[in-house]
């Protein structure tokens, strides 16, 4: 028995190595995004279904500008550091990395400002991912309450833009290291979603005052989301946070509809840090 479990565990673990070599490259198949007004966007999907047929989560990952282009594979490498986690997990899923140009960004404007307007309309390139987003939903490939949107520096204000204009669409929210619009009506709209706010406290790019409004804001509102300020880090933190399989761990808890809420935040989470025990 000894013997058997031990070729178990062998055969089991030859699979994972050979799994893990296969690059992003590979794995991420090119794709076309088009929405209604003929608007097309380069992008790469990996399809992590096994071969089932049945609905499945989508993570979307927007890029920042050192990735803008028009080659469908410099977006890639900004998120290699959730390839070795991701790469050996076997949760059916699909992940979708879209890539906008310099021209056509995430965002019409960046929302740097505390009296930041949101413009109007969404750009047309996160207008485009919004539509293919819902093509794949209508065709029965993604689930649609467990839609993830992940964004870095400028994606990071993606993400924002995103939850803002279509509220409770995304399940849950990952903007790191950006900013949006932080009047009490968009806010609002915004805690409809499970959101966790990444920011380096040094950041030159994207000043942390960007997150911590947001984070303000969504605190006066009752609905305080998840906050990491990491305290000596710069803009560059997107290495850190998305090698951490616990982002991904609560990203595919959280369900559309049933938003999360900070608990040690405010009073009562004053109380249960002072006085409980740690986990």
């Amino acid at each position: 028995m000894r013997r058997l479990t031990f070729l178990l565990l062998a055969v089991l673990g030859l699979c994972a190595g050979a799994q893990a070599q296969f690059s992003m490259a590979e794995l991420y198949k090119p794709v076309a995004l088009t929405n209604t007004l003929g608007e097309k966007l380069p992008a790469r999907l990996w399809d992590r279904r096994g071969g089932s047929t049945d609905p499945a989560p989508l993570v979307v990952l927007l890029h920042g500008s050192g990735e803008c282009g028009t080659d469908n594979s410099r977006q890639l490498g900004f998120f290699s550091a959730i390839h070795k986690h991701t790469i050996l997990d076997d949760t059916p899923a699909l992940f979708l990395i879209p890539q906008c140009t310099g021209m056509n960004p995430w965002v019409r404007t960046l929302a740097f400002r505390a009296d930041y307007r949101q413009p109007r309309y969404p750009s047309p390139a996160l207008r485009t991912v919004k539509e293919a987003i819902d093509k794949m939903i209508a065709e029965g490939t993604v689930d649609p309450d467990r839609v993830y949107i992940i964004g870095v520096s400028l994606g990071g204000f993606g993400v924002w833009d995103a939850i803002t204009r279509w509220p409770g669409f995304f399940a849950a929210a990952v903007p790191i290291c950006g900013g949006g619009p932080s009047s009490p009506e968009a806010l609002e709209k915004a805690a409809q979603s499970s959101i966790w706010i990444f920011h380096g406290a040094k950041d030159a790019n994207v000043p942390v005052d960007c997150a911590r409004r947001m984070v303000d804001g969504l605190k006066a509102l009752g609905t305080p989301p998840r906050y990491t300020e990491l305290p000596n880090a710069g803009h560059a933190i997107w290495g850190t946070v998305l090698s951490d399989p616990k982002l991904f761990t609560w990203l595919f808890e959280q369900r559309r509809g049933d938003p999360e809420y900070d608990d040690d935040s405010g009073f009562f989470g004053y109380l249960r840090r002072s006085f409980l025990p740690a986990d």
